[in-house]
């Protein structure tokens, strides 16, 4: 099984023709990025499933005003990712964005996407300012243990919070210890450079935890390959993280659309499955695939 853990199909983000962006490279600034563009993709490359996560412009805000962006610069989210899921229920497994527990009930929220087809939840905290053992996120655990969910946790933007990193590492091991039925994945690596000293509480965390895991979509918020396939730094970052934790606790991702200018969709995969020589075959097929259907409970 192959699998991307990182998708977003979107109506458009960073609007151009609203901020004068004369490139049009970036397919997402101008034109839709639709589940079924996403399904071609993933059929063309040889994808099986992949982890579609859905946010909405508010769910963004913090990230996008820093870059001088607005509310009406993204369109996508909780509907559009469910007609996906629903036309593609077979491809998909639906994840959904947690909404800031200080203005609403989250956990409420969190429920009720489980009822309409979630397997999971997108959690932002740097986004929302939001420390995790909040008593609102707490719930919110509490909410996907009861579900039998997932969760997925990106620390993107920790640098222009209010909250240090290593408070996050010392609140997500108190998290993966109160939660230990609930799988996480760390998006982005953790959103610290794997290259760098800095990874290392991010790899201590996996190595205490076994529901612990590591998605690899924009790794460590670093992409400094261009458009140079087969992406030589990234191979890099992932041949770090391979070799420190193993490859059945990190995940292959795409971070789709997002990075579409600097690499097709079948790049990303093809540049693992024929270039990546540090793995063995058996290590790529967890890399790409097997790691996440266990980490989803789908594989033996």
């Amino acid at each position: 099984m192959i699998v991307d853990t990182e998708t977003h199909p979107l109506l458009f983000g960073r609007y151009a023709p609203n901020n004068g962006n004369k490139t049009l490279i970036k397919h997402y600034t101008w034109c839709e990025q639709s589940p079924e563009l996403l399904v071609a993709e993933m059929d063309n490359a040889g994808v099986d499933k992949a982890f579609l996560i859905s946010y909405d412009a508010e769910d963004i805000q913090f990230p996008e005003e820093t870059k001088g962006y607005t509310l009406e610069d993204y369109a996508g989210g909780r509907k559009y990712s469910l007609r996906g899921l629903r036309q593609f229920s077979d491809r998909f497994w639906w994840f959904n964005t947690v909404k800031d527990p200080n203005r609403y009930d989250a956990a409420a929220k969190v429920a009720q996407d489980f009822a309409d087809g979630a397997v999971g939840i997108k959690l932002f905290p740097c986004y929302i300012g939001c420390h995790l053992n909040d008593p609102g996120l707490v719930k919110v655990f509490e909410t996907v243990r009861q579900r039998n969910g997932r969760a997925l946790v990106s620390f993107q933007s920790w640098r222009d919070g209010k909250i240090p990193f290593a408070t996050y590492m010392e609140e997500a091991a108190e998290m993966l210890a109160r939660f230990p039925e609930v799988n996480v994945a760390l998006m982005q690596a953790g959103c610290v450079d794997p290259l760098k000293p800095e990874i290392e509480p991010v790899l201590d965390l996996v190595r205490r935890f076994e529901n612990c895991y590591l998605s690899t979509g924009y790794c460590g918020e670093v992409w400094d390959d261009g458009s140079e396939y087969p992406f030589a730094n990234w191979q890099g970052r992932i041949k770090t993280l391979v070799q420190a934790v193993g490859a059945n606790r990190v995940m292959w991702g795409t971070d789709w659309p997002w990075f579409e200018h600097f690499f097709k969709y079948e790049q990303s995969f093809n540049s693992v499955r024929r270039h990546a020589n540090y793995m063995s075959e058996a290590d790529k097929a967890f890399f790409l695939g097997n790691t996440a259907a266990r980490f989803m409970g789908v594989a033996p």
